[in-house]
């Protein structure tokens, strides 16, 4: 059986005078809620205030 070679992974290329990238700073709030209905209606409230919002289970 002939044995495979492995393949190195290469570096990243950098391109010179590469500009850096912008990453726009994020402000956010996590609440822990007790129920489903608890998230619900606070996710309705802070939607009526105008905040974008996500509704995340984990």
């Amino acid at each position: 059986m002939k044995k495979t070679a492995e393949r190195k992974a290469k570096p990243a290329s950098r391109k010179k005078n590469a500009k850096p990238e912008f990453c726009p700073a994020l402000y956010q709030v996590v609440a822990e809620c007790r129920s489903e209905r608890e998230q619900r209606d606070l996710y309705v409230e802070l939607k009526a205030k105008g905040y974008r919002c996500r509704l995340l289970n984990l």
